[in-house]
């Protein structure tokens, strides 16, 4: 969002209109809110090169022989940037994801894969099994922070904005930025209490290991055990 301030902007228009006052809640409607996540997946995807699949016979594609046991990868990052699928890739661009209602697992389940929104949870019938718990935390971490802060550029000491260097990532098999600058501050009082007062509430519901007291109704009524540790 440092990198993009009007698109945070409209995030917040969205959050705004739909919960005033109070915390976004993963019942809520914030079409925005998911295509910002979508579009933030495709453009720079944490696993650029998927995640390493194991070929069980020997195959072929495209007139290449396959041998039993190689190694498969799915380049993400090619695909995602891939300007017949995506217009102007190296844009960022939620509303290219505009009337997309799917959650990531509908969109992988889909069999026109041209229909997929974006391929950083994999493919296939190895797809990631936590992607409904990465689609809600994103949703809820979003939703929450546009909410409650304003994210904008440091200045420096002549009071000029310090960009940072979207290129400037960790390397190795998953990527993340590498340490920027940032100015992030509530964006009202009221909206700072209300961050402190849901803190403090989620505190006791945790023991000193942070782990659940009593598990959540919903927890529960999957069948995991009170003394689970996660």
């Amino acid at each position: 969002m440092v990198l993009f301030p009007s698109v945070a902007k409209a995030a917040q228009a969205e959050i705004d209109r739909v919960c005033g006052t109070r915390l976004p809640a993963l019942s809520d409607d914030l079409p925005y809110i998911r295509s910002c996540i979508k579009e933030s997946l495709r453009w720079m995807p944490t696993a650029i090169l998927g995640i390493p699949h194991a070929v069980t016979r020997e195959d072929e594609y495209m007139g290449y022989t396959i041998p039993k046991d190689a190694s498969v990868l799915l380049n993400v990052w090619t695909i995602h940037n891939n300007p017949r699928r995506f217009p102007n890739p190296r844009d960022f661009d939620p509303d290219r994801y505009s009337g997309d209602t799917q959650t990531a697992i509908e969109s992988a389940n889909n069999n026109d894969p041209s229909l997929r929104d974006h391929f950083t949870f994999g493919a296939g019938r190895r797809f990631c099994q936590g992607t409904h718990v990465a689609e809600r935390s994103l949703f809820l971490g979003i939703a929450r922070l546009l909410w409650a802060f304003d994210i904008e550029q440091a200045v420096d000491a002549q009071g000029r904005p310090v960009w940072p260097d979207a290129s400037e990532l960790t390397e190795g098999g998953l990527v993340q930025p590498k340490s920027f600058p940032a100015r992030i501050k509530p964006r009202s009082q009221e909206k700072a209490d209300a961050v402190r007062r849901e803190w403090e509430a989620m505190q006791g519901l945790l023991d000193g290991e942070g782990q659940w007291k009593t598990l959540p109704e919903e927890v529960a009524r999957k069948g995991v055990r009170a003394d689970a540790r996660v």
